[in-house]
């Protein structure tokens, strides 16, 4: 082997690691540990594991690491087994494989130069922001979505904690919660999500860090029809309340811009992916249309952030433990600020398309209208709810 051909030889194993690692052009085939654990059945033991790992299926999920790799026994494995790769490397001279171990960071994409982005940053970077993302299947959503997550958490600069319901997500935060347990940035229900977004304290009292939650919800327990959608449609405005209440910022990934709840619509962007590196950012959308143009990007590169593409994404608006959570007044006062938004338009919302975006049928919500405007009741819920998104 020549010396003019030396630094590709030595390449080759350094992009295998990215690409094993998840940063490179396709999906990795082979699993993160290929070509540093070397036992034949440790290596099946470790490739079974991470093909049939879900913990979902556990007793208590939330104790779960999201992802194979983050158990305490696979990172014993595989960090000794990198321990005896670099060890046998560095005494054989084996340069290839210190390469391997080392990979070459350089090569993943660097989001700061991307003139296609440039006025998207701006709208990222801006105080708590929010964004609702819409799109075809198949029209990388996901992926942009994870983009604009890397553009938040660029801007922060390491001060900043990243979670989702996007369980293979990898880039996701580990915070504290209430027990003084460190706990991964997956978050598969709404009681997790408020002790993660509640975890500094009273924002009149305590600073708060910043906090992103990325929110897929085209999975048959977050969104669509049935009991799981009418919960999604009605509490992901208490969602948002309590996001915006924290200065947390938010994205959600949604299925088809019909059905945004008002509150996001009020406090958010709205962006539509119309192609793998189009798109368009809205003022508004409704009925799957986007209002008041606000700017297009062509040519939006891919995300650093490694995810499963395939995964089917789940959340639940309990506590994680098979039950309703106690939603305190948030729900009320989000469910009569809805009622009051869209009754007080031009084309105010007929009662029957109110009730279900609220905990309460048609004639509740009629009858709960007009207590508001011939009694002043609920003023006050009304304002609390003012108060914050202000």
């Amino acid at each position: 082997m020549s010396d003019d051909n030396g630094g590709d030889d030595l390449y080759t194993p350094a992009q295998y690691r990215e690409h094993a690692d998840g940063y490179g052009a396709r999906d990795a085939l082979g699993h993160e540990f290929s070509g540093i654990v070397h036992d034949a059945k440790v290596s099946r033991y470790l490739g079974v594991l991470a093909n049939h790992y879900d913990p979902t299926d556990a007793e208590n999920p939330a104790e779960m690491p999201a992802r194979w790799a983050d158990l305490e026994d696979v990172q014993d494995i595989v960090s000794l087994a990198a321990t005896e790769r670099g060890r046998e490397a560095m005494q054989d001279g084996d340069m290839q494989m210190l390469k391997h171990l080392t990979g070459q960071t350089d090569q993943r994409a660097d989001v700061s130069g991307m003139k296609a982005i440039d006025k998207l940053r701006t709208l990222m970077t801006g105080p708590a922001p929010m964004f609702y993302l819409w799109a075809e299947p198949g029209t990388g959503k996901t992926n942009f979505a994870l983009l604009l997550a890397q553009l938040w958490q660029a801007a922060h600069e390491g001060e900043a904690l990243l979670a989702s319901n996007i369980r293979t997500l990898r880039e996701t935060d580990d915070w504290t919660d209430d027990d003084g347990t460190t706990r991964e940035g997956w978050l598969s229900n709404f009681g997790e999500l408020q002790e993660w977004i509640q975890q500094d304290g009273d924002p009149l009292h305590n600073d708060q860090t910043p906090k992103l939650f990325l929110f897929d919800e085209a999975s048959s327990s977050a969104g669509g029809s049935g009991t799981s959608g009418y919960e999604t449609k009605a509490k992901m405005g208490p969602l948002a309340y309590k996001i915006r209440k924290y200065g947390g910022a938010l994205i959600v990934i949604g299925h088809d811009g019909k059905d945004v709840h008002p509150l996001i619509r009020e406090l958010g962007k709205a962006i539509h992916k119309e192609g793998l590196k189009d798109a368009t950012v809205y003022d508004d959308v409704q009925n799957r249309r986007g209002k008041g143009e606000i700017l297009q990007m062509t040519g939006i590169p891919e995300t650093d952030y490694r995810y499963d593409d395939g995964e089917p994404t789940a959340w639940s608006w309990s506590n994680g433990d098979d039950e309703d959570l106690e939603y305190d007044d948030v729900v009320e006062d989000v469910a009569m600020w809805t009622i009051v938004n869209e009754r007080e338009k031009e084309d105010p919302l007929a009662y029957r398309k109110l009730a279900k975006k609220t905990p309460w049928d048609a004639s509740t919500c009629s009858r709960r209208w007009k207590r508001y405007k011939e009694d002043g009741k609920y003023v006050d819920a009304v304002q609390r709810v003012e108060d914050i998104i202000a």
